[in-house]
């Protein structure tokens, strides 16, 4: 799928930290640059990348963001565009830092099929030296080395940010960021946090997983603290039936957990950007994934219980704490019984 007709392009090189003035401005929009960002375009596959939402300004009424603002100008706004523009290179700059390398940022804008809607790529390519190897007047072979901008480089980075001049239209984007894997998060995190201001969205069945792999894992990790696995069941009761059910992994420690419960869940939900991610919490597959709590009794009895028979009102299974001891009460009618030898 290519990006789509090509209506404007601007393009400056950019330093770590720059503070002289810009080489670059808008370039022209011909076939050979419509193809070139076509290849990039699909070769990428930013079309089905994640998410972001930008973070707005929330001490003012107005909803305003810098990239946003920006991407709706070049969009939409009568140009000239170059001080829009400029202004990004200027804030990429800024979120760099002296170990990145120069690169060149370029703003494209194109039509995007859809009626009344338009999409702006930023696209950062770095700089990387290249030999050139031609003939002489003399007709003798010469080597040089230059400076170039490398499309194809494994430290390059793009967003999408495509949707209609409204008060709902362009408030995400889809961003790739080929060094996310870096060893150096700094270094990976000037693009989303520093400047796009932007935060990773994950969708409802992904979230939900996530969030149901994280409190497993930190419930077994909590084995031996009695009070950290209170936490954690809590927790997951009041999951179950939260009135707010967009949420993030670090919402969720910082509203339910502490000490050795927070430190546990933290450690089992990843890196700060997954921490972050905000996600619509889907309760009915939430109940799947955690269905059951395991008691592993004094006298070798292992109850497991569901959550929801936990959590509900005719106390078939009860657990009560008496002098700093905890007893589990349990009644019902057996339905099957099974009799295993153990392994």
């Amino acid at each position: 799928m290519p990006a789509g007709k090509l209506l404007s392009a601007h393009a400056y090189e950019v330093a770590p930290r720059q503070k002289t003035s810009f080489t670059g401005g808008e370039i022209t929009a011909n076939a050979q640059l419509q193809a070139a960002l076509d290849s990039t375009f699909d070769r990428s596959r930013i079309a089905t990348a994640p998410e972001v939402s930008f973070e707005f300004d929330t001490t003012t009424s107005e909803r305003t963001h810098t990239i946003r603002d920006a991407a709706l100008a070049v969009a939409f706004g009568t140009g000239p565009h170059d001080a829009v523009t400029a202004g990004l290179a200027q804030r990429l700059a800024d979120s760099m830092d002296n170990r990145s390398k120069p690169a060149l940022l370029m703003v494209s804008v194109h039509d995007s099929g859809a009626s009344g809607e338009r999409r702006v790529l930023l696209w950062t390519f770095p700089q990387q030296e290249v030999f050139n190897l031609h003939l002489t007047s003399r007709g003798k072979p010469k080597l040089d080395l230059l400076e170039a901008f490398n499309r194809e480089s494994s430290l390059r980075k793009v967003a999408l940010i495509d949707g209609p001049n409204t008060k709902t239209g362009m408030l995400s984007a889809r961003v790739l960021d080929f060094q996310a894997t870096a060893t150096e998060k700094s270094v990976a995190d000037l693009w989303i946090a520093g400047f796009l201001a932007a935060r990773l969205q994950i969708d409802s069945t992904q979230g939900t997983n996530l969030l149901a792999r994280v409190l497993r894992t930190a419930h077994t990790k909590t084995i031996d603290d009695q009070q950290a696995q209170d936490q954690i069941l809590a927790a997951i009761t009041a999951l179950r039936v939260t009135p707010n059910p967009r949420q993030s992994l670090d919402q969720i420690e910082q509203t339910y957990l502490t000490d050795n419960a927070a430190a546990a869940f933290r450690a089992a939900a990843g890196g700060p950007e997954i921490r972050a991610a905000i996600f619509p919490i889907n309760t009915d597959q939430f109940d799947q994934l955690i269905q059951y709590t395991r008691f592993h009794l004094d006298n070798g009895v292992v109850v497991s219980a569901p959550f929801a028979v936990l959590d509900s009102k005719d106390e078939a299974v009860k657990v009560t704490e008496t002098d700093g001891e905890r007893r589990l009460q349990v009644e019902g009618r057996i339905e099957q019984e099974q009799v295993r030898t153990r392994a």
